[in-house]
């Protein structure tokens, strides 16, 4: 299975830092799609968002909203999402493969 990360939206805020500096455009929300492609090519996507705080990043490791990339977003998902949860999403997508392909059928009595 391969996994892929779509990025959908961001939403930011001024916040202010543990050193009393205001970080501007600091990014508190990532709108995402997940998506698994099975060695077969079928695929299976999960949605979801994921909160962040900068309250606790120093100025100097502030990465600014001009010079954020798709990478670097992605590297807050994938370092800020517990594994439990991200088992989770997997499997969800996992499960829609697996359904690909299976009709709903009337129970035969009715």
């Amino acid at each position: 299975m391969t996994y892929s990360w779509t990025i959908v939206s961001l939403e930011t805020i001024d916040q202010v830092n543990g050193e009393g500096v205001t970080l501007s455009n600091a990014v508190v929300k990532i709108h995402w799609v997940k998506t698994g492609t099975a060695d077969n090519s079928s695929k299976g996507s999960v949605v979801g968002f994921h909160k962040l705080t900068a309250a606790s990043v120093g100025e100097a490791d502030f990465v600014s909203f001009s010079d954020l990339t798709e990478a670097t977003v992605i590297g807050w998902l994938e370092a800020g999402i517990p594994t439990e949860l991200m088992d989770s999403y997997n499997t969800a997508i996992q499960d829609k493969i697996d359904s690909q392909g299976a009709s709903p059928r009337a129970i035969p009595w009715s």
